[in-house]
């Protein structure tokens, strides 16, 4: 079982002001590291705070941490920062360390993206079913993707806007 460390920190979107609580955040951190057979042994958080990321003290006291882990966990990678170039320092330290950094969530933005290639853990690739297969000669189907981890972003949609297979669909859909 791996040992994992969680971080929090009230995420706020710019545009919008919505802030994702801490306590939101760790409700979604419990179910993820049950699902994957993950040991939470330390939890340390920030409130909104400096872009600076290893002067936070949450990150500080997480660094500091005595305690043996594998991978550190956050809801997503926006509550260490939206910049790849404030990430690099606690990545490096990590990387040092040997431990590893997982998200809850995945995102589709650009740092996002970099901090899941960095860590290794893409999720499983949807699988490309061979042309023959496909409907017609010389084309490719994807399979469509298990989870949309990003349509709750888009809109609050309710249950009942889910398609025959649990999906979430735009409005109107």
């Amino acid at each position: 079982m791996k040992r994992a460390i969680a971080y929090t920190r009230d995420i706020t979107f710019a545009q919008s002001g919505e802030m994702i609580p801490r306590g939101t955040q760790t409700d979604l951190l419990k179910r993820f590291a049950a699902e994957k057979a993950m040991e939470i042994v330390a939890w340390f958080e920030d409130e909104r705070c400096e872009e600076n990321l290893l002067n936070r003290p949450g990150i500080q006291a997480l660094l500091a941490y005595g305690g043996r882990f594998d991978v550190v966990i956050c809801e997503r990678v926006w509550a260490l920062s939206r910049s790849m170039t404030v990430l690099e320092p606690f990545l490096k330290e990590l990387d040092r360390r040997g431990v590893g950094l997982e998200t809850a969530e995945s995102m589709w933005d650009c740092v996002s993206q970099q901090c899941r290639r960095w860590s290794k853990s893409l999720p499983v690739l949807p699988q490309v079913v061979r042309p023959e297969e496909a409907e017609g000669p010389g084309r490719y189907h994807v399979a469509r993707p298990v989870r949309l981890n990003f349509v709750h972003l888009v809109h609050h949609a309710r249950p009942s806007h889910r398609d025959r297979d649990g999906f979430m669909l735009a409005p109107g859909g």
